[in-house]
């Protein structure tokens, strides 16, 4: 008898949310998977918040309803700060008037007081996005949550349970978190080794009296992509990353 032949059907491409951010598109090899849950790590001043702002104007310009929550800054400061970085997108006070881009500063300081509110922050946050259907969220950032918890153990079990109802929504979301000392020695985990599905590095170089910014996607679950750091600048049209 002959040996029975299968053909396996090819796996799916997944559904993509495009970041329509130059060059981080071409990077993801058409753009971030949905529902996918992506750290965006980075030293101070890299331009985590004005990334993750542009993804969100650029998808609410082609009618993707969005939302940014800052739990760092006000609301009317981090506007203020984008649109005076981005001089080219003026049509910002729109998008947030039709609802197709969400803004919300959100207060932290009680929230690892207890099980319950830690449940009503992200009941808090479920709240905010459904209210126009949102399909991308940014949460800028992890950082003020730290020291707010307990121990390691708490605050890693509580981000995860949060990622985990962001992906139950089937949202594709961005958070952000400022890369020092402190979060260098946290347990890989915390960095995307398992709880994120993908993982975005924002860095600065210096050498030979050059200064430039460093982008890397280190891991992007479903997705091939380009492993390499590569160059960006941010510009008053927006971020260009060099391929």
């Amino acid at each position: 008898m002959g040996m029975t032949t299968y053909n396996m059907a090819p796996e799916a491409e997944p559904k993509r949310i495009n970041t329509g951010v130059i060059g981080l598109d071409d990077i993801l090899y058409g753009g971030v998977p949905v529902a996918n849950q992506t750290i965006v790590s980075g030293d101070p001043g890299t331009g985590k918040t004005l990334l993750g702002f542009e993804i969100l104007y650029r998808n609410a310009k082609i009618n993707i309803p969005t939302t940014f929550i800052t739990l760092e800054e006000g609301k009317i400061n981090l506007i203020e700060n984008v649109k005076s970085a981005y001089t080219y997108f003026d049509d910002i006070d729109d998008l947030i008037a039709s609802k197709l881009l969400q803004v919300y500063e959100l207060q932290v300081l009680d929230t690892f007081k207890s099980r319950e509110n830690w449940q009503a922050f992200i009941v808090g946050i479920n709240k905010i996005v459904q209210s126009n259907a949102s399909k991308i969220l940014v949460l800028d950032s992890l950082t003020p949550l730290r020291p707010l918890a307990e121990d390691d153990r708490t605050f890693t079990r509580s981000i995860n349970s949060m990622v985990e109802n962001f992906r139950n929504l089937g949202l594709t979301t961005f958070i952000n978190t400022e890369t020092n000392a402190e979060i260098k020695n946290e347990a890989p985990g915390l960095l995307g080794t398992y709880m994120f599905d993908g993982m975005i590095r924002l860095s600065t170089s210096s050498a030979q009296n050059s200064f430039q910014y460093l982008m890397r996607v280190i891991k992007m679950r479903r997705s091939n992509h380009r492993n390499s750091a590569m160059p960006y600048e941010v510009t008053q049209k927006g971020i260009n990353v060099f391929k």
